[in-house]
């Protein structure tokens, strides 16, 4: 059975609150909302092979609105064991439901279904020399323009040049943390990436010094116990000292 575009063939076991067909993005915003665990079991009504939640959900990315327009007059009604006899109102469950699909949407996953827990690129002030650079051709061109306006013109469009290199150059590469690994992605036309699973991870180190280090700004080492040397380096990037404490954290959620 189809709703919406939602395949409904997943039956929970022993689940009174639930006791009809649902979408696999059923169960996923179940799960979100803490109202299913994974470990729940749930029959597949298409094959009749048992499974649990967390099974089927794995590497789902979350569903937009659209596909969730169910969800939006839901065929089901939640039963809350804090006032036992009473279900809540309909309009209630409605704004419930729309406020869950917000918050999920507001979430970045890669494109394998893991969240995004930081991403980040180098920061601006990280080019320092090249944009003291462009300073000093700006205040050239302000120099030159009732002198020599072909030179001023020159002297602008360079400085223009630049600070697109400095765009584009800081736009290539891009720093994440997901819940499963730490990865730099590199590249114009074509992108590379490396990446190291936080399980992994023998030792995180932080580098702050000089002007950089005044202004904020630091770099994040990542080495594993396969590679004596730096693995990954998160380079000239904001609040470093946040983001060794949240790859930290990760490990001990996975330990």
């Amino acid at each position: 059975m189809n709703v919406g575009g939602s395949t409904m063939r997943y039956l929970l076991h022993e689940h009174p609150a639930f006791p009809e067909l649902l979408s696999k993005e059923d169960l996923f915003l179940l799960v979100e909302r803490g109202s299913l665990a994974r470990g729940d079991l749930c029959t597949d009504t298409a094959s009749g092979r048992d499974h649990t939640v967390g099974d089927v959900i794995n590497g789902m990315r979350p569903p937009t609105a659209r596909s969730l327009s169910r969800l939006n007059r839901p065929a089901y009604r939640e039963i809350r064991a804090d006032v036992p006899g009473e279900e809540p109102e309909m309009e209630e469950l409605e704004e419930e439901v729309e406020e869950e699909i917000e918050d999920l949407d507001l979430r970045r996953y890669t494109p394998a279904g893991e969240l995004i827990m930081h991403q980040s690129h180098p920061s601006w002030l990280g080019y320092g020399k090249a944009l003291f650079l462009v300073l000093l051709l700006i205040i050239t061109t302000g120099m030159l323009v009732q002198i020599e306006p072909v030179f001023a013109l020159m002297s602008g469009l360079s400085a223009l040049a630049l600070l697109i290199i400095i765009g584009i150059g800081r736009a290539s590469r891009d720093y994440m943390v997901t819940e499963e690994r730490v990865e730099v992605v590199w590249g114009i036309m074509g992108r590379s990436s490396k990446e190291v699973r936080i399980c992994d991870i023998r030792s995180i180190d932080v580098h702050q010094s000089g002007l950089k280090g005044l202004l904020g700004l630091g770099s994040v080492d990542f080495s594993s116990a396969a590679n004596a040397g730096i693995e990954i380096q998160f380079r000239d990037i904001r609040r470093a000292h946040q983001v060794k404490e949240l790859v930290r954290q990760l490990q001990r959620e996975n330990a």
